[in-house]
This record gives structure tokens, C-alpha cells and sequence, in this order.
């Protein structure tokens, strides 16, 4: 999938209409499914029609998805109606931002002073205009007014006051970001119990691999109201060679544990086993043994109970001795797929208590080479929280933005670290300030989040 930008923006526009109808012919003329991705309602000054006729022109069929037009999004964002009954029966949706060849805005404003509701489009330098040319049509200096900007996403932004203070230039959004202007008695209302969520107006960002930050924590951070940044720094991919695991599968009458320390294991193992034609049923007789809940929670998913679960850390090592604290594993053979930059501490314990262990690469971690769609703004702005669940996600996060951006960025924002391991990594690379969660799972890092960046009720 390619993405191709095509900037609305009250400036002149980077990329001219024509250009952008040329794009959408020619990539949809290659046999390409194309989708074109507007904001608010494609229908409502999204040039639609003139995108329609172009692609009818040119014999492509095309689907027309509606939106909630970005007046409905702003006055939700708002809290406040757009119509009321007794103060307004009608809404006009104008946009302020018209064709050049036309000069200056060209709105007749004594037909929109009599219009009810307002909600005035791409009025970017032209808000002193608006406001001057509604009270000299006739409505009432008093007459409320809001701008919302950006709105309905987190770092929305709005302003309450008057037409009059509109006029003199006393409500002006930040330059940039595009907004909403509501005009209108309903301006003045507010619908009651607007309730935000504890992380609304957060930015979180996730460092780990989009095939597991796609799960858990993600949506429980959205339940909450905040924004995810997806920074994937690491990927997860198959071992360059994966016949020592195919060998040990094939044989795993010779062992009596096998030990998952990560979910990535769990799939890696049972992907190779099931492309070898086996199920679950070949494990037979082997013990199994598993750190942390995802772990065991993505063992269960293949039909897998595990034996040993550590009760009091979820690490490698806490579990290699609650295994020997709990029976002899003096000449007891265990099987260990892992990655290949996994610890060492597990192992060596087992080892240094007479076991046998077969340390057998299941899955490779490699950072990320492509980049975020959010770098830029990681870089410039910022984020309130980041999110760490592996060492080498740390790693990674550090060479794709290199030291310094790194560095800058995790002592603006607030550091969450999903066990021990994790969070010695972060201090190897100077973060002094790590808030680690006290379990190593999405419940466990919603917990500490939570409790450090949500906004007192």
C-alpha cells in the first residue's frame, strides 16, 4: 500500500485540483484500488463533484463513502447543539475560503445573518471579516461565538466569546491547524454531563511491532481518550535458518519442558510446528512453562494450559528458579525457542542446576526500516507518554531517531517500561526516569499510564 499526499490547505493549494484528479485516473487506470481519504464529509466542501467527474469522464467507476461533516464534529467536540428548538431550526454550512477568480469572500451576509446557526468553513485570516460583516448585516455584537480547532481530535483546541470580539480580532485560532467557527445563539448553550475520559487530550506512544500493538493496550488506551502514535521501532520475522527448531519439533519426545517467554515464541513455535503437519497433540508429555499473561493467554489461544506460570515476576529468570526450587532438573532436557538477542538468565541458572537446555532461535527482531507517518511530528511536538515493552524496542527507537531526537523526546514525556529488563535498557540510553509497570502485560502498562497521566476527574 502507497500513500500519497494531497494537502487541503486555506494557502494555496500544493497540489492543484487537476493534479490530484490526474492521480486518481492514472493510479486507478493501472488496475489499482485507489481510495481517496477526505476529511469530515467528502460532499460538504470536499470537491467531490469535481473529483466525480473527472473519474466518469475517464470511464473509472468509483463509491462515494459520507462522513460526519466537520460542523457536526466540532459542535459535538463542543458540547453544543447545532440546532435547538426555540433558539434555532436551521443550520447553514458555508465555507469562507471561495474560488480566487471570484475576489474577496463574496458572501451575502445580511441572507446568513437571517440563517439560524452558522458554521463557517475555512475562514484561516478572515475571521476579523466574518465577524464585521455579520454585525454590519445585523446581528447582535453579543451573539456567541466558538472556534473550534482540530477538532474531535486530541489536541483539539477551542475558543468561547462573542461576534463582537470575533470582529476585533480578540478569537484567533493557532496558526496552521484548521477550525470550525459556530455562530449562533446555540454557541451559548452547553449539553450537560460532557464528560472527558481520564487520558482525553494525551498523546501515548507505542514502540513495539504492529502485529502486537495492533492488540490489547491500544484499544484499552482509546477506551480512556487517548491518542496512539504508532512508532513500530522493531519487526518481528522468521529465523534465517529454522531447521535446528523444525529439528527440536520433530523430536519433542526428548524433552520434558518446553518454555515460552513471549508471545512472539508462541506463534513462531507453533507456526513452524503446524507447517511440519503437526497440532497441538505433539507436545505429548512435555511440561510447559510460560512468563507473564500475554504469553500464557497466546498459549491458551492454541489450546495450551501452562503447567508454570511465575507468581512473582515475569521474567526468565524468576521462573528458572521457581523450576528448580520446585523439582530436580538435574539432567531434565528443556526446549527454549526464543529470539535470537534473547537473555541469557533463564538458561544459565538451568544450566548451572544440571539441566539440559536447548536454546533454538524461533524468530529474529530487527529494527524497523520504514518510517513513521508521525515522525515529524514526534520530533517537533512531542507526546506525554511512550511506551516501551522490549529491549530491543528501546534499541530501535534510538537508531531510527537517532540520539539526540531520542533523548529529547523521553525527557519531554512521561517513560513506561513493561518489566525490569526493559527498563535497564532505558537507563543504558540515559533515561533516568522510567515509570515500570507492575505487571509485565497491557494491563499491567494501562495501569501505570493511568495513574500517571490521566487528568484528575
Amino acid at each position: 500500500m502507497r500513500a500519497c499526499r494531497c494537502r487541503e490547505d486555506p494557502r494555496p493549494d500544493p497540489h492543484p485540483q487537476d493534479f490530484i484528479n490526474t492521480i486518481l485516473i492514472e493510479k486507478a487506470s493501472r488496475g489499482l484500488h485507489v481510495v481517496r481519504l477526505k476529511g469530515g464529509d467528502p460532499s460538504i466542501f470536499g470537491r467531490v463533484g469535481e473529483e466525480a467527474s473527472a473519474l466518469a469522464e475517464a470511464g473509472i467507476p468509483f463509491e462515494i463513502i459520507p462522513g460526519v461533516t466537520a460542523a457536526s464534529g466540532a459542535a459535538a467536540a463542543a458540547g453544543i447543539p447545532l440546532t435547538q428548538r426555540g433558539l434555532s431550526s436551521c443550520v447553514s454550512l458555508i465555507t469562507v475560503h471561495e474560488d480566487p477568480g471570484k475576489g474577496g469572500i463574496g458572501l451575502d451576509w445580511r441572507v446568513l445573518a437571517q440563517s439560524g446557526s452558522l458554521a463557517l468553513y475555512m475562514a484561516g485570516g478572515k475571521t476579523r471579516e466574518v465577524g464585521q460583516g455579520l454585525i454590519e448585516a445585523g446581528l447582535p455584537p453579543a451573539t456567541p461565538v466558538i472556534l473550534v480547532q482540530n477538532a474531535t481530535l486530541p489536541d483539539e483546541k477551542k475558543w468561547i466569546g462573542s461576534l463582537l470580539q470575533l470582529s476585533e480580532g480578540h478569537i484567533l485560532p493557532a496558526p496552521g491547524a484548521p477550525f470550525i467557527v459556530l455562530v449562533g445563539s446555540v454557541a451559548g448553550l452547553t449539553l450537560p454531563d460532557l464528560k472527558r475520559q481520564p487520558l482525553s487530550g494525551k498523546s501515548v506512544v507505542l514502540t513495539g511491532p504492529l502485529s502486537s500493538e495492533k492488540e490489547g493496550l491500544p484499544g484499552m488506551l482509546r477506551l480512556y481518550g487517548a491518542e496512539i502514535l504508532f512508532c513500530p521501532s522493531i519487526e518481528i520475522v522468521p529465523p534465517e535458518d529454522a531447521r535446528p527448531l523444525e529439528e527440536a519439533i520433530r523430536n519433542l519426545n526428548l524433552y520434558d519442558w518446553i518454555l515460552f517467554t513471549s508471545r512472539n515464541t508462541v506463534d513462531f513455535f507453533f507456526e513452524c510446528l503446524r507447517g511440519l503437519g503437526f497440532d497441538a497433540r505433539k507436545i505429548g508429555h512435555c511440561r510447559i512453562a510460560s512468563v507473564g499473561v500475554t504469553t500464557s493467554k497466546h498459549l491458551m489461544k492454541q489450546g495450551i494450559r501452562p503447567d508454570l506460570v511465575p507468581a512473582v515476576e515475569s521474567t526468565g529468570a524468576c521462573l528458572a528458579r521457581e523450576l528448580i526450587a520446585g523439582e530436580t532438573v538435574r539432567d531434565r532436557r528443556f526446549l527454549f525457542p526464543c529470539s535470537e538477542i534473547a537473555g541469557v538468565d533463564m538458561s544459565d541458572l538451568l544450566t548451572q542446576a544440571g539441566a539440559q537446555v536447548d536454546r533454538l532461535t524461533a524468530y529474529r527482531t530487527i529494527t524497523r526500516r520504514s518510517d513513521w507517518p508521525c515522525r515529524r511530528r514526534l520530533i517537533e511536538s512531542g507526546c506525554d507518554g511512550l511506551s516501551f515493552a522490549s529491549p530491543s524496542a528501546v534499541v530501535g527507537f534510538w537508531e531510527i531517531l537517532g540520539a539526540d531526537h531520542a533523548s529529547r523526546i523521553c525527557r519531554a514525556g512521561q517513560v513506561f517500561s513493561i518489566g525490569p529488563t526493559t527498563t535497564r535498557s532505558l537507563a543504558e540510553h540515559g533515561v533516568e526516569k522510567v515509570h515500570q509497570a507492575p505487571r509485565s502485560s497491557p494491563e499491567g502498562m494501562l495501569s501505570i499510564i493511568l495513574e500517571t497521566l490521566a487528568s484528575p476527574s
